[in-house]
């Protein structure tokens, strides 16, 4: 049985009704909308219809009807309206993100903070692969106690820092800051290889007299500082937004979701995969048994006309679709236009 015109503005009136209240609705809270026009008997007969054909779901014997996954994946694909971004805010939001900032993760980390205000639900976001991001600058910095930061920063801003149980005195931390330097700063992560480790070996042994061991730790340091220059990092925004909705009420079901949230490789797969468009998965479709209750919907960006990372919102399945894809929407035409004058500066 197709959906007719009658069926759909239904269904587009009673998943409205449930994203305003979260209680189940019935045929007389929908017959009151005048511009439906139609009695709550016939209203109860296309709800019965509807939930014939998957798209509602009746919790309760004697309660209303909520949205089934598939019902939402039609709300969201045919039936939803157009939210609009009020110019005012778009103003704002292009400040905020224009504000001078010295790292590119820092700028998508406070996107994603923009999200969640924006939208009210918790955000999450991923910074790009920086594989082919060129090293800028690498710093070797004496704490004392035996221990020792190595410091690597790419020509995007990403920062990645580690320490080493290692005892090394500022001088020689500057030695071995001033060869890295002059070797890898220009590079690619992906071009330090093998063969630039051992080049590496071959200038460190001529400034300095360190024991062969030592060394081989050291230079094993550095080439895992800057191989995790490739690793996509994952931020989260206002988790606790989650436990305003009457969904996440039951403590057993808030702390399996926060679970999952805290785990950044779960964060990881879930946001893998797909192009810059905006993209949702509701419920089932996450493939997350803790998010059956839960829809994501992220957007790509770029940086220097490249795919980024992703800006994602995490809500209830009831959540307002409409305003968070307006939302994402313009939030990832900022952030894109922001980071191209960026990487200009560079």
């Amino acid at each position: 049985m197709d959906l007719n015109d009658r069926k759909k503005k239904i269904l587009q009136a009673i998943i409205d009704e449930y994203i305003g209240t979260a209680e189940p609705v019935g045929s007389r809270a929908i017959s009151k909308k005048k511009e439906l026009g139609l009695s709550s008997a016939t209203i109860r007969n296309e709800m019965a219809d509807l939930e014939d054909m998957g798209y509602l779901i009746q919790p309760h014997t004697s309660a209303g009807r909520i949205p089934s996954d598939e019902g939402y994946r039609f709300y969201v694909n045919s039936l939803m309206s157009k939210y609009q971004i009020g110019l005012e805010a778009i103003d704002r939001l292009r400040e905020e993100l224009g504000r001078q900032v010295q790292r590119m993760e820092t700028m998508v980390r406070k996107a994603g903070f923009i999200a969640s205000v924006l939208t009210e639900y918790a955000a999450v976001v991923t910074t790009p692969e920086t594989g082919q991001s060129k090293i800028r600058k690498i710093d070797l910095v004496h704490l004392g106690g035996g221990m020792v930061m190595l410091i690597a920063v790419t020509q995007s801003g990403t920062v990645k820092n580690r320490v080493m149980a290692i005892e090394l005195g500022d001088e020689v931390c500057a030695t071995l800051a001033e060869v890295l330097n002059r070797e890898l700063c220009g590079l690619t992560a992906d071009e330090i290889d093998f063969e630039t480790i051992q080049r590496l070996n071959g200038k460190i042994s001529e400034k300095l007299a360190l024991h062969p061991k030592i060394l081989i730790k050291i230079l094993d340091f550095v080439y895992e500082t800057v191989s995790s220059l490739d690793e996509r990092e994952v931020y989260v925004n206002n988790m606790n937004s989650i436990l305003q909705y009457p969904e996440y009420s039951n403590v057993q079901k808030a702390r399996e979701v926060f679970g999952f949230l805290e785990d950044r490789a779960n964060l990881k797969k879930l946001l893998a995969g797909g192009g810059d468009e905006i993209s949702v998965k509701i419920g089932s479709e996450t493939g997350a048994e803790e998010l059956k209750d839960t829809s994501l919907v992220t957007v790509g960006y770029t940086v220097d006309g490249k795919p980024g990372g992703k800006i994602g919102i995490i809500g209830p399945k009831r959540m307002n679709y409409s305003k968070v894809f307006a939302s994402l929407d313009v939030i990832a035409k900022q952030l894109d236009s922001i980071l191209r004058l960026y990487m200009d500066d560079e």
